[in-house]
C-alpha cells in the first residue's frame, strides 16, 4: 500500500504566497511524500496532525513532517495513521 493524500480545492492566497491544506492516509507505510510541485515553486513551511495514533512524538508514537525539496512535503508516522497537512510556499 501507499502513502494517500487530498488536497483542498480551496487554496488560500497571500500576496505571492498559497497556503495549501489536505489530508493523508498512511496505510500500511510509515513514510510517505506528497508532491506539490504542481501548485508551489518552494515551500516556506509545513505542518502535520495527526489523528490515529498517540501524537507526543514524531515517527515512533506520531506524525511529523518534512521538507524534503522545493517543493516536496515527506510524512513520517505511524502505519495506518490519517492525519491532515498544511503547507504555505511560493507559486
Amino acid at each position: 500500500m501507499a502513502l494517500t493524500f487530498t488536497i483542498d480545492n480551496r487554496p488560500h492566497s497571500i500576496g505571492d504566497l498559497i497556503l495549501l491544506s489536505g489530508t493523508f492516509a498512511a496505510t500500511a507505510v510509515d513514510v510517505g511524500v506528497i508532491d506539490l510541485s504542481a501548485h508551489l515553486s518552494d515551500i516556506l513551511s509545513a505542518t502535520v496532525n495527526g489523528d490515529t495514533e498517540d501524537n507526543t512524538g514524531g515517527g515512533v508514537d506520531g506524525a511529523f513532517v518534512l521538507i524534503t525539496a522545493a517543493s516536496t512535503l515527506t510524512i513520517d508516522c505511524v502505519s495506518a495513521n490519517t492525519g491532515k497537512w498544511t503547507a504555505i510556499g511560493r507559486r
